[in-house]
């Protein structure tokens, strides 16, 4: 925007550090003292609703359905009664905020962006006021400035922190925070249920090293930040990624920042030499894709890689001398699952625990939620579980069941195994849950050799 349009005024408006209850007014107010011309929004998320065990809605929804106890599911049920006001009481606040812009700039242009508009913008149009208008890039906003969007990609960059603190007083909310930093965009691979692709693009764009370590090192200078997550689709993605992200963090080992940073990580082919130099950069505590520990699910949500590669990956890593802690990634009855591949996922997460100590492993269980533009769309279409014209943001306890994928046969042992896990006071389920899960395999085993065959 500076580029474009470098004699404009800018302010940037950060409700998200504002109380809930207080974001109305202070955006009539802001508005009213800066009298812009242009209001542009940024909407990230509109499903906001997370089909992992860390995610209270889930606890909720799954102890209603699959808990055996009446009295936890009726504890779950005003839960997820709470749940729903929240997610909807989100939603409705987003758009009230955009219709207050409206009203109180009754000239001035009002837009809205964003991931969450690309995907469920023909969704939310009809709550919008008519005026508004949907951008789903950044330079489909230049035209309606009457601007010639910059010949650089705005993607580009290393922000000017000290022109960025002028615009966005708020900055100080953000001292010595997380901070996030993306070195790439777009994602090659093609997975059955991921939006990245649709989102960013098949094609990768990567940022000039040199301009990445610049921009960790002003945060890291001028706002005292001293943790840093990439925010890429994944990290390491394709092979030359690994060669992307040794620059940087040659580079950040250069400046002497002593910091510590991560990211979401593909661990499969993994050389040693950059996880030496990912350990001596500071990574902190990861998260790495695995979905499952057997090839036949793996293959069919098209992941490119096998858990085998995923465990070399993270020998590898263990000997360059990391210390940290993995959180792993498991999507449960995925299309493909059998009794058999869950006993694969358990054995595989055995083999992690025994490369870094049981302490150190995390699994995070979650189900693969289904969203607008993937292919697990398409297939739970044709499969009959959802209907044509589905709403994809709706937060009612039926419709989101429909929207996490957890099928027949396998779906009612694995929600039982979550819900009676959930009964415990606990920060992480994880574990908790393959132990339920292994231990119904096995009560389903002793019944099957009990009975007799005739």
């Amino acid at each position: 925007m500076q580029a474009a349009a470098p004699d404009v005024p800018l302010h940037l408006f950060d409700l998200a550090v504002i109380a809930p209850g207080s974001r109305k007014n202070s955006l009539r107010e802001r508005i009213r003292a800066f009298k812009p011309d242009v209001i542009a929004f940024s909407w990230r998320d509109v499903q906001v609703f997370s089909p992992q065990d860390l995610d209270g809605a889930m606890r909720h929804s799954f102890t209603f359905f699959y808990d055996p106890s009446p009295l936890r599911k009726a504890r779950a049920a005003f839960g997820g009664l709470r749940d729903i006001l929240f997610y909807r009481g989100a939603l409705g606040e987003s758009l009230s905020l955009i219709s207050e812009a409206c009203k109180t700039a009754p000239s001035a242009l009002v837009a809205v962006g964003g991931p969450g508009i690309r995907i469920f913008g023909d969704l939310l149009r009809p709550h919008m006021p008519a005026r508004v208008r949907l951008i789903a890039e950044l330079p489909q906003l230049f035209p309606l400035l009457g601007r010639v969007a910059p010949g650089e990609d705005p993607f580009e960059p290393a922000p000017d922190l000290p022109a960025l603190e002028r615009v966005f007083p708020q900055w100080i909310e953000y001292k010595d925070s997380e901070i996030g930093v993306q070195t790439k965009r777009g994602c090659p691979h093609d997975c059955l249920y991921c939006l990245y692709g649709f989102l960013e693009g098949k094609e990768v764009r990567r940022r000039s090293p040199g301009l990445v370590v610049r921009e960790v090192a002003d945060y890291r200078r001028r706002w005292g930040a001293k943790s840093f997550w990439f925010t890429d689709a994944q990290l390491l993605s394709s092979p030359a990624d690994g060669d992307h992200l040794t620059e940087i963090l040659r580079g950040v080992l250069a400046e002497s920042l002593d910091l510590s940073w991560s990211g979401y990580l593909r661990v499969n082919g993994l050389r040693p030499a950059l996880a030496r130099l990912m350990v001596q950069s500071g990574l902190g505590d990861v998260e790495i894709a695995l979905n499952s520990g057997a090839r036949s699910v793996l293959d069919e949500l098209r992941m490119g890689f096998s858990a085998e590669e995923v465990l070399d990956g993270l020998a590898v890593l263990r000997s360059a001398g990391y210390k940290g802690r993995v959180k792993v990634d498991l999507s449960l009855n995925s299309p493909g699952e059998t009794r058999e591949t869950l006993l694969e996922t358990i054995g595989v997460m055995e083999r992690i625990r025994a490369i870094f100590g049981p302490d150190r492993v995390v699994p995070v269980v979650f189900f693969l939620a289904i969203q607008p533009h993937t292919d697990l769309e398409k297939k739970a279409l044709a499969e009959g579980s959802l209907r044509q014209g589905y709403d994809p943001i709706s937060v009612w306890p039926w419709d989101v069941r429909r929207l996490i994928y957890n099928p027949h046969p396998l779906g009612g042992m694995i929600g039982r195994s979550c819900a009676l896990a959930f009964r415990e006071k606990r920060a992480e389920w994880g574990d908790l849950v393959l132990e339920n899960i292994g231990a119904a395999l096995a009560a389903e085993r002793r019944q099957a050799w009990s009975t007799p065959a005739f």
